[in-house]
């Protein structure tokens, strides 16, 4: 298979897109190309999905009636999964484009389709938000993490198990804090990845996304400095990985240090993402300086973690 085909599979396989000639197929591979090999994949997914739907209703994949996607994202995505349905349309309309169809997925009946289903969505994800780790939860964990634990074996740690325990827990905690790192994102950083700056503060470089194709700088505060230098193994080698964790394992490790420290069951993984969000709102930064740090590419989720922020803003001219 040439690297053409490699980057064009997800649509050619899925809606059997035949470029009507060469410049197309350039054009084509281009606009594949420049996006990340997460969204392709991505692309991929949400494209069989659709086909398959379309072919048990004899539907034309790539040239659906608007109607015809509607009933598809109603049956899809009625009961949720709002970043899935925009994906799903966002990979369309790409598939669309590429052909030179009729972009049916912009729509506006599709459009606002999709707009009622992702606001149903967001009332529903406002209850599951992930709770936050902003400075108080930080300071609650960091009391009581080197405190010796007793698992449900029954076997207690060591005091130094607790205390080296203790230390990563403080460690990626304050990091996907300060930095908004998804769990995916902290699990595959290593410590040349880390770089300490003369203030005290420090920056890591983001290589591994869901959402950027390249890499990204992202800034550690003096706190989260010191919490990874106390856990940096004496002669350890730049490409050791900082954490030591796979990501379902750093879920777990954050929502275990958060019960410990009497903040509740339900802390995860995205715990830090949107503590970072709320942090940055509570000193005043803009939206933009947000979306910047946590790497967002519209300011829609920014504006879902901190509204309690936005709301509090009040108290300045009400008594």
């Amino acid at each position: 298979m040439t690297s053409a085909q490699t980057t064009l599979a997800p649509l050619q396989a899925v809606l059997a897109l035949q470029p009507a000639d060469n410049e197309r197929e350039q054009r084509a591979e281009a606009a594949m190309a420049a996006l990340s090999p997460n969204t392709r994949r991505a692309y991929g997914h949400a494209l069989k999905d659709w086909s398959r739907w379309a072919a048990v209703h004899d539907i034309d994949a790539l040239s659906p009636r608007p109607a015809q996607l509607r009933d598809y994202l109603l049956e899809r995505f009625g009961g949720g999964g709002a970043p899935m349905l925009k994906l799903t349309l966002a990979a369309l309309r790409k598939a669309q484009s590429l052909a030179g169809v009729e972009l049916t997925a912009r729509d506006q009946l599709v459009v606002d389709t999709a707009r009622a289903l992702v606001q149903d969505a967001a009332g529903k994800f406002a209850v599951r938000q992930a709770p936050a780790l902003t400075s108080d939860e930080l300071a609650a964990i960091r009391a009581c993490a080197c405190q010796q634990r007793t698992y449900g074996n029954g076997l207690s740690e060591t005091p130094d198990q607790a205390r080296r325990r203790g230390l990563v827990d403080i460690a990626l905690c304050r990091v996907l804090s300060d930095a908004g790192l998804r769990r995916s994102e902290a699990a595959a950083l290593v410590w040349d990845d880390f770089t300490r700056w003369r203030d005290g503060s420090g920056r890591l470089t983001v290589r591994r996304s869901k959402t950027d194709a390249g890499a990204r700088t992202v800034y550690v505060t003096r706190a989260g400095v010191a919490a990874l230098e106390d856990i940096r193994r004496l002669g350890a080698s730049g490409d050791e990985s900082i954490f030591g964790l796979s990501a379902p394992s750093i879920s777990r490790r954050i929502k275990a240090a958060a019960a410990a420290a009497g903040l509740g069951a339900f802390f995860s993984g995205h715990s830090g993402r949107v503590g970072m969000a709320r942090r940055m709102a509570k000193a005043g930064a803009p939206t933009h300086e947000i979306m910047a740090q946590g790497r967002w590419k519209t300011a829609g989720m920014v504006e879902t973690y901190t509204r309690e922020e936005e709301a509090g803003r009040a108290a300045r001219w009400l008594s």
